[in-house]
C-alpha cells in the first residue's frame, strides 16, 4: 500500500473563495451530541481532532433551517439563538484549523416529530407521522429560511455552507414526482419541481454574497421507482451551477430506498460512477463523490478515473481521524479502515444515541480521552486477540503500559477472521491488518500459539489482566443428528466443513443469516454485478432482481423473526438478498429429530414435518469462555482483572461491544479509579 502514487489526492482545489489543500473532505454526519453536557466542547474536540488529522473541509451534521425541519428533537436549529451560541463556540475554535462547513437541513417528511411538513401530505414508509402539505407561501417562507440560516452560519463563524438537497429530505422531495403531487408553481412539470431547489440556491447565494463557498448536496440517483430521470437530474445540476453553487456533492439514494448504498454489501467506489456521469454532463464545477469510499486506493481510483474532483468521506473519519495525514506520510498500512458496518454510527443515529465507531470506540470520546488521569506504567497481559483483546492492547499501550498479548491460535483476530470470510464482510480483514501493523508499532509483545493458563499468568507477573477469551459454539443435543453431515458455524466459516446442496441452518440470529449469505453468495461483490443485481443501470426502476442460488437453504429459528437483533440500517438489505435467492425463513417451531430424509420440525400450524436436507449447520448460539477469568479472579484477587466481550456476555457476538469494553478497561488500568 505504501507504494501508491498519492499525488492525485494532494492537489489544491478551490471552492468559492476558499482553497482546500487536498481532495478529501469530511462529509456530513449527525453526531448525536446535541443536548449532551458540554456539547460545544465535545463537538470542537471531535471536529478539531479531524482537522488535526489533515482534512481541509468538514461539513457538520444537518442543522435545521427552522423548527419543522428538524430531523428529530435533538437537532440544532439556526432559528434558535441558544443553538447558534453553541455553534459559534465550536466555529470559533475550528475557524483557524480549516474550512468548517454548516449543512443547511430540512427533513421534510422524514422528520421524527409531529410538526413535520412536506411538498405533499404523503407519509414516508419509514415514518409513522403524516406530514402537513406546505402552502405556496409556506414553501417560499422555507426558501427564505434556508437563506437566513446560511447568513446566520456565516455570522457565527462557519466558512462555508452546504444545502442538503439529497437523500430524500425536503428539497429532494420537491424534485421527485414520487413525493411531489402539487399543482402550483412548485409542482407538476419537471421545471416546476426543480424550482424549490433553484430558488433555495439563489436565496442562499443572495444572503451570503459572492465568494462564500456554497455546496449543494444533490441527489445523483434516488433509487426509488419513478424517481427523476438522469436528464432531469442533469438539468437540475446545470441550473444549480448557474444559480451560484460552487460545488455539487452527489448524494445517492433515499433512506426509504430498498437498494443498499453504504453497507458492506456495496462494492467500494460503486456510487462514484453516478458522480462521474454528472461530472461528464456538467463541466466547469467541482463534483464531489461519496458513499463506500474508504480506502486510499479507492480514492485514487475515483480521482484518476475522472469520476470526481473531490472525495467526501464521513464514516471513515470516525474510524480514523488521521487518515489524510497517514496517506500523506505514505503510512496507508496504518489506516484504521471503516468497515461499513453502521453498528455504532447510523444505527445509533436512528435511535438518537451518540455516534461512535465499532473499530474506533474513541470516536466522539475525545473529550473524555483528554481528561483521563495520567496512568502509572504497569505490566498488562491481555488474553485473547479478538476485536476486544486487540483494542484493549492498543489502548493500554497508548496509555504507556507494557503490554503482552496472548493468543492461543496462530493468528490475530479471533471471530473477525470468521466474519471476514462472509461475502461483503471482507472489510474486517482490513481491521485485522490495521492491528497487525499498529500493535507492533506500539511495542505490544504479541505471542501467538500461546494458550494462557494460571501458571503462565503467574510467570508473567502482571499488574493487571484483561480477559478477552471470547465464546464457544453452543452444543445442540438433537436425536439422530449424526445421520446427516453437520458442523458448527465455526467449522463451516473456517473452511473445514463443506456443505451440501440442501442445507438446514439451525439458528436464525445474526450468525445464521451470515452463514446463509455465504452459502448462497460465494464471492465478494463487484460493481458490474452489483448494478445488475439491483437494476441500477435502468436509473428509474432500480430494484433487486430475483436469482437462483446454487444451494437450497433454510434458516430455522425457534422463536422470533429471522435476523432479529441485527442492525436496523443494514439487516433489511441482507434479508432482502437472501429472500431474492429463495432462502426459506422458518420460525416458531420445535426441533424434533434428524432422520435419513432430513430435519424433523414441529409447528403449531402444521404439526410435525420433515425438512429435506443433506447437511446441517449449527448456529444455535454461543457460551462464554470465561473459565480462566473465573479461576484467576478468585485465586489471584489481589491483581485487577477485567472480563470483556463475548467472554463477559455471550448473548450475540458483538464486536462493537467487545471493542468498547476493551477500550474502557484499558483506560482504567493504572489510574486512581482502578
Amino acid at each position: 500500500m505504501s507504494s501508491l502514487d498519492i499525488s492525485p489526492i494532494f492537489r489544491p482545489i478551490d471552492i468559492g473563495a476558499e482553497t482546500i489543500s487536498n481532495r478529501i473532505i469530511m462529509g456530513s454526519m449527525h453526531l448525536g451530541l446535541e443536548g449532551m453536557p458540554h456539547t460545544a466542547d465535545r463537538m470542537a474536540a471531535f471536529y478539531g481532532r479531524r482537522f488535526e488529522g489533515g482534512v481541509g473541509l468538514i461539513t457538520t451534521g444537518g442543522i435545521s433551517v427552522n423548527a419543522e425541519g428538524k430531523g428529530s428533537n435533538i437537532f440544532f436549529d439556526f432559528q434558535k439563538e441558544e443553538d447558534c451560541h453553541e455553534l459559534e463556540k465550536v466555529a470559533s475554535v475550528l475557524k483557524p484549523m480549516g474550512i468548517f462547513c454548516a449543512q443547511l437541513f430540512h427533513a421534510g417528511r422524514y422528520a421524527y416529530h409531529r410538526e413535520l411538513v412536506a411538498p405533499s401530505a404523503l407519509r414516508a414508509p419509514i415514518n409513522r407521522f403524516i406530514p402537513k402539505e406546505l402552502s405556496t407561501e409556506e414553501a417560499w417562507r422555507t426558501i427564505r429560511d434556508f437563506g437566513s440560516s446560511a447568513l446566520r452560519a456565516k455570522q457565527v463563524g462557519f466558512r462555508a455552507v452546504e444545502v442538503m438537497a439529497s437523500e430524500g429530505y425536503l428539497v429532494n422531495q420537491f424534485f421527485s414526482e414520487v413525493t411531489n403531487k402539487r399543482t402550483d408553481e412548485f409542482g407538476g412539470s419537471a421545471e416546476n419541481r426543480r424550482r424549490f431547489a433553484i430558488e433555495t440556491m439563489k436565496e442562499v447565494r443572495k444572503q451570503v454574497g459572492p465568494g462564500f463557498p456554497v455546496i449543494v448536496r444533490m441527489s445523483g440517483i434516488d433509487l426509488i421507482p419513478g424517481n427523476p430521470t438522469f436528464e432531469e437530474v442533469i438539468s437540475l445540476a446545470t441550473e444549480l451551477k448557474e444559480a451560484g453553487a460552487d460545488a455539487l456533492n452527489i448524494g445517492i439514494g433515499w433512506h426509504e430506498s430498498r437498494i443498499p448504498t453504504i453497507s458492506q454489501l456495496v462494492p467500494r467506489g460503486a456510487w462514484a460512477k453516478i458522480a462521474g456521469k454528472v461530472k461528464n454532463a456538467v463541466p466547469g464545477i467541482p463534483i464531489i463523490a461519496s458513499n463506500r469510499i474508504n480506502m486510499p486506493e479507492t480514492i485514487i481510483q475515483v480521482l484518476n478515473a475522472g469520476e470526481a474532483d473531490i472525495v467526501s468521506m464521513a464514516r471513515p473519519f470516525l474510524a480514523d481521524a488521521d487518515i489524510v495525514n497517514k496517506i500523506k506520510e505514505n503510512q496507508t498500512e496504518r489506516v484504521n479502515t471503516c468497515v461499513a458496518c453502521n453498528q455504532a454510527c447510523l444505527d445509533h443515529t436512528f435511535k438518537e444515541e451518540m455516534v461512535s465507531c465499532l473499530v474506533n470506540p474513541s470516536a466522539n470520546r475525545e473529550l473524555e480521552w483528554k481528561s483521563l488521569p495520567q496512568a502509572k506504567r504497569q505490566r498488562v497481559v491481555v488474553v485473547g486477540s479478538g476485536p476486544g483483546g486487540m483494542e484493549s492492547a492498543r489502548v493500554a499501550a497508548l496509555r504507556g503500559h507494557e503490554v503482552i498479548l496472548l493468543e492461543a491460535s496462530e493468528k490475530l483476530g479471533g471471530q473477525l477472521n470468521l466474519a471476514a470470510a462472509i461475502p461483503g464482510k471482507f472489510e474486517f480483514y482490513e481491521t485485522i491488518r490495521y492491528f497487525k501493523n499498529e500493535l507492533p508499532r506500539l511495542k505490544v509483545d504479541i505471542r501467538l500459539n500461546t494458550k494462557a493458563d494460571l501458571k503462565l499468568l503467574d510467570d508473567l507477573k502482571p499488574d493487571a489482566v484483561i480477559f478477552a477469551t471470547g465464546v464457544l459454539p453452543r452444543n445442540l443435543n438433537l436425536p439422530g443428528l449424526d445421520k446427516k453431515p453437520h458442523a458448527s458455524y465455526v467449522e463451516f466459516l473456517n473452511g473445514t466443513f463443506k456443505a451440501g446442496s440442501k442445507v438446514a441452518i439451525i439458528g436464525g440470529g445474526g450468525i445464521g443469516v451470515d452463514v446463509a449469505h455465504k452459502l448462497t453468495e460465494e464471492k465478494d461483490p463487484d460493481i458490474p454485478t452489483y448494478f445488475e443485481k439491483y437494476n441500477v443501470n435502468s436509473y428509474t426502476q432500480a430494484a433487486i432482481q430475483p436469482e437462483t442460488a446454487h444451494r437450497k437453504v433454510s434458516i430455522l429459528r425457534r422463536n422470533g423473526k429471522v435476523g432479529a437483533g441485527l442492525g436496523a440500517t443494514t439487516s433489511w438489505a441482507l434479508l432482502q438478498e437472501l429472500q431474492s435467492k429463495g432462502v426459506d425463513f422458518l420460525s416458531s417451531l420445535t426441533y424434533k429429530e434428524v432422520t435419513d430424509k432430513g430435519l424433523v420440525i414441529e409447528t403449531k400450524k402444521e404439526g410435525a414435518k420433515t425438512l429435506e436436507c443433506d447437511s446441517i449447520i449449527l448456529c444455535a448460539g454461543q457460551t462464554s469462555d470465561a473459565s480462566l477469568y473465573e479461576t484467576f479472579s478468585k485465586e489471584r484477587s489481589q491483581i485487577p482483572s477485567y472480563l470483556i466481550g463475548g467472554a463477559k456476555d455471550a448473548s450475540g457476538i458483538d464486536a462493537k461491544r467487545a471493542m468498547l469494553e476493551g477500550y474502557l478497561a484499558a483506560t482504567r488500568i493504572g489510574t486512581e479509579q482502578n
